[in-house]
């Protein structure tokens, strides 16, 4: 019987690790851009800003794609449009950035336009319960109407999922 030498050894480690060096890149920068990841990163940074005391600041860079909640900053898959408060829009024409801090229950919308509509990220405070949803430009004309009016249990009434 004939055993494998160290060099034999050697050479194939060195093998299988530069094989691997080459391959994980590849499957890790998939599994970045995957709409799940990116769901579940958003919903995890909305989510931290739930807070006992005070409020964490949510800022919206509308220049750089970009959400923040406090020092945690998550870069956004399509440019972000409009900002929806109750009784507050707020728009990319008019502001670079955009920073408010969440007190008591509310709610926001942030509308991020895709090339076949839009994806929208609808958040509950204090809970921080976030939802990730993919509209046609009328549906997310009808949810900013209702989040700016203070209406948007309306809205889930009719389009609900």
């Amino acid at each position: 019987m004939r055993a494998f030498t160290l060099l034999e050894l050697v050479i194939v480690l060195a093998i299988v690790s530069v094989v691997l060096t080459l391959v994980f890149p590849v499957f890790y920068s998939k599994n970045l851009s995957s709409p799940d990841l990116f769901e579940n990163r958003v919903k995890s940074l909305l989510q931290s800003s739930f807070s006992f005391g005070k409020g964490k600041e949510i800022c919206v860079d509308f220049r750089k794609n970009k959400v923040s909640v406090d020092k945690e900053t998550l870069d956004l898959p399509f440019p972000p449009e409009t900002l929806v408060l109750p009784g507050k829009v707020v728009s990319k024409e008019l502001f670079s950035r955009y920073c408010f801090t969440p007190s008591g229950f509310t709610y926001f919308v942030l509308n991020l336009k895709r090339k076949e509509g839009y994806l929208i990220l609808f958040t509950i405070f204090p809970s921080g319960q976030t939802q990730v949803l993919n509209l046609k430009e009328s549906e997310e004309e009808t949810l900013k109407d209702k989040v700016e009016k203070g209406r948007v249990t309306e809205w889930f009434s009719y389009y609900s999922y």
